[in-house]
């Protein structure tokens, strides 16, 4: 909100030029939105309080009708029986379980009787069905003609009964309901023996199922059970197959025997290639030139011509020192040398063969060193060793792929082995069990024992004296239910009465409604009136024998309220403040003049200016004359300083008396003349107070709070109405003005907060002396 945002509308433009200096905003709220209501835990307990007597009341009256209802109603009884329905030794559990589970795998649920547990709700069903309560309804019409099947079932609200005891297993809780004790207890019995009648024939029908079931079953099963041991006698046929997990080891073992002999292969592969390369980079030719070398330097005949090959180069070297090539001499050396050629030719076709005499080039000297001899034959084993090799490693690998695909077939072989030695396993089991079982049925045939027990026979309960106590009407449940029934009502009493209540009651709902900053809390006093003009005419001699203990407190939470004022803003004091309320009589004008003197009482220069032209009430509370006031002052161009009257007690207290009624009250408010003087007020004293008119209805309070520093808003406890001081917030917040908080007046109670329980503040035999020492002081 800015500071000269209270300009804005029309009718309060006056006083855009009033502040010299405009006050901050720190201490200046933002208005609440109204319409936001809560209702917190502090505030249900408030409700509480105030509305006990309906809450209690509600409650008396709604539990004093249910216990005389309670009191006319008929009494009825209740008896009960309950049965054991399942096993309860291990042997008969163990019995039932595996007759279950036999009975499951062969998809018969009749067989296993009990053994998976039983299924209480249709069992329930069956026991209240028309075919097994016929005949023991036509036992009870003997003595009680009138029973018929409807009326003793009856559905969800019959008087008959069933339910599991406590929601517990292998128990049935039988339950019958009626005015007469001596026919519930017939009405019991009864049920109770042809309950038992029923188990013996339940039982019977069952064996007898289930043995008609076995010997229906047994054939197929064992020929499932020959069947499958011939096909497994042929898969092992088929794949030579006695233990697959000893099989299967030994083929991985042999498949990575394999692997490894095929890495070393490889391995050696490699090696042998590697030294191959490196041997023939050493001879410098192909492995036939090389064979073909080894074989002539080994045959005499060509070793003779290669000799004479030799002498005849060594005579062309010598002679071509002293001839040329063109000479004779010459000639015929060259001549005898391409005959010893050809001659070394023929020999070599001679000693190789055709083709071997071709790898030998003419350029190529077959002669060759042992050393070069021995590089030679180790490269030539080194290639047949490769050779060698390969043909090796092509045979190991297609060892191994036939191990792998061994492998890979494998599983898949053994899944198939397990499956049906599983399936012959489980086939044999289910045959053996079903021939156990049916033993077992013939055994349970013989007997004659009950399958069901009563392990609670039919009563009715009964007091010491043997009187059967009714289970309805319930006395003290109804009247809890009533009580609990009637303290809801009347908490939704209290809660519609508070709704329609549209007054304030504690200083919290105040301040929860508005939203407003708390200035002070004003405490009821009936002498609050007249404190005022007592202050005004006293000395403190007789303003201390005036003074009782509510009104030190009262004064106490002015001065509280003053000091708050002072507070707001330590850089930027107030000036002037608009004393409003929403509707009148809500005690505005006893804060102001008491605030007034407060802050005089504290050495500021101050001035009370009862600005409320249409109802005053300033000089009323101080006792003091309206002669002359601000209508005066505004209407018959009077001196201002002549209007005002100064307290004979505090001289920093000046009062303007509002003077006569003016007919039109807002005119004069809203003249220059008015906006001129409040500049005036602002030079000459400290602080302003302006007592307004209240804020509905007419627009004076507005008015007057736009041209000043802010509003106090005053709302008086339990006679404010929520919906003035909300509409009061709503006219404020459309005009923007500035509210500085609220002021709770008359407040009652303990919610004060201030020490007026504490001797200090009575006047005793002491009061005199204290007196004196403060006036030492001063």
């Amino acid at each position: 909100m800015e500071t000269g945002a209270n300009t804005q509308p029309l009718s309060l433009q006056a006083n855009s030029s009033q502040t010299a200096s405009p006050v901050p905003l720190s201490y200046v709220v933002d208005l609440p939105e109204p319409d936001e209501e809560e209702l917190d835990l502090g505030q249900l307990f408030a409700v509480i309080r105030r509305r006990a007597f309906v809450i209690i009341g509600m409650a008396v009256a709604v539990t004093t009708g249910v216990g005389y209802w309670t009191s006319e109603q008929e009494p009825k009884y209740e008896g009960t029986f309950q049965l054991l329905v399942e096993p309860v030794t291990d042997e008969g559990n163990k019995l039932s379980s595996r007759l279950a589970a036999v009975a499951g795998s062969l998809g018969a649920g009749f067989l296993g009787g009990q053994g998976g547990g039983l299924d209480y709700a249709s069992q329930l069903a069956v026991l209240k069905s028309p075919e097994k309560m016929e005949p023991i309804v036509q036992q009870l019409q003997v003595k009680y003609p009138e029973i018929e099947y409807n009326s003793i079932v009856g559905g969800a609200e019959g008087p008959l009964i069933m339910e599991r005891h406590n929601d517990g297993p292998k128990i049935i809780q039988v339950r019958y309901r009626d005015e007469d004790p001596e026919k519930i207890e017939f009405v019991l019995q009864k049920l109770k023996e042809g309950y038992l009648r029923y188990s013996i024939e339940d039982r019977k029908t069952n064996i007898g199922q289930g043995l008609q079931f076995i010997e229906d079953q047994r054939p197929q099963l064992q020929r499932r059970v020959d069947a499958l041991q011939e096909k497994l006698q042929q898969f092992r046929q088929k794949y030579n197959l006695i233990d697959p997990e000893t099989k299967g080891a030994k083929l991985a073992d042999q498949f990575t025997r394999i692997q490894d002999q095929l890495i070393e292969t490889e391995s050696s592969l490699v090696q042998q290639q590697r030294l191959y390369q490196t041997l023939r980079s050493q001879v410098g030719m192909e492995p036939n030139a090389a064979i073909s070398v080894s074989v002539l330097s080994e045959a005499p005949s060509y070793q003779r011509r290669l000799q004479e090959l030799k002498d005849i180069e060594n005579r062309i070297v010598s002679e071509s020192t002293r001839f040329t090539a063109n000479t004779p001499q010459m000639q015929l050396l060259f001549q005898q040398r391409q005959e010893l050629q050809a001659l070394l030719r023929q020999e070599a076709a001679q000693v190789l063969g055709r083709n071997g005499a071709g790898v030998i080039g003419t350029q190529q000297e077959p002669y060759q060193s042992s050393v070069r001899l021995s590089l030679i034959q180790q490269m030539v084993n080194t290639d047949s060793q490769i050779e060698v090799l390969k043909v090796r490693r092509d045979a190991l690998g297609q060892v191994a792929g036939l191990f792998q695909q061994q492998l890979d077939q494998f599983p898949r072989i053994v899944r198939e082995y397990t499956d049906l030695q599983l399936e012959l396993q489980i086939a044999t089991k289910t045959l053996n069990e079903l021939l156990v079982q049916r033993e077992t049925l013939r055994l349970e045939a013989s007997q004659k024992e009950i399958p069901w027990e009563v392990i609670a026979e039919p009563k009715i309960p009964r007091d010491e004296d043997g009187n059967p106590v009714p289970y309805s009407p319930n006395m003290l449940r109804n009247l809890v239910l009533g009580a609990m029934l009637g303290l809801m009502l009347g908490f939704g009493a209290a809660l519609l009465a508070e709704r329609l209540d549209n007054h304030f009651h504690t200083v919290e709902d105040l301040k929860d409604t508005t939203r407003l900053p708390l200035l002070g809390i004003i405490p009821f006093s009936y002498s609050a009136k007249k404190l005022a003009s007592a202050t005004w005419i006293a000395d403190s001699d007789t303003d201390a024998e005036f003074l009782h203990k509510r009104d030190t407190v009262f004064l106490e939470a002015i001065r509280d309220l003053n000091a708050k004022m002072q507070f707001l803003n330590a850089d930027k004091p107030i000036r002037s403040l608009a004393i409003a309320s929403a509707t009148a009589a809500e005690g505005k004008s006893t804060v102001a003049v008491h605030l007034a003197q407060a802050a005089a009482e504290m050495g500021k220069r101050v001035l009370l200016v009862d600005a409320d032209l249409r109802w005053p009430q300033v000089h009323d509370r101080l006792g003091i004359i309206n002669r002359k006031g601000l209508t005066n002052v505004l209407a018959a161009k009077l001196d201002w300083r002549e209007a005002i009257q100064i307290s004979p007690v505090d001289k920093n207290l000046s009062i303007l008396t509002a003077g006569a009624l003016p007919r039109d009250p807002i005119k004069l408010l809203s003249s220059r003349q008015m906006r001129d003087l409040m500049q005036d007020w602002l030079k000459e004293f400290e602080l302003i107070i302006y007592d307004t008119p209240p804020l509905l209805n007419v627009v004076d309070g507005r008015m007057l709070g736009s041209m000043t520093d802010g509003i106090a808003l005053v709302a008086n406890i339990r006679n404010t109405e929520r919906d003035s001081i909300l509409e009061a917030l709503d006219e404020l917040q459309a005009s923007r003005l500035k509210v500085l908080g609220i002021i709770a007046n008359s407040v009652k109670g303990n919610s004060v907060g201030w020490y007026d329980d504490r001797p200090r503040f009575l006047h005793n035999k002491n009061s005199d002396r204290e007196t004196l020492e403060e006036d030492a002081i001063l």
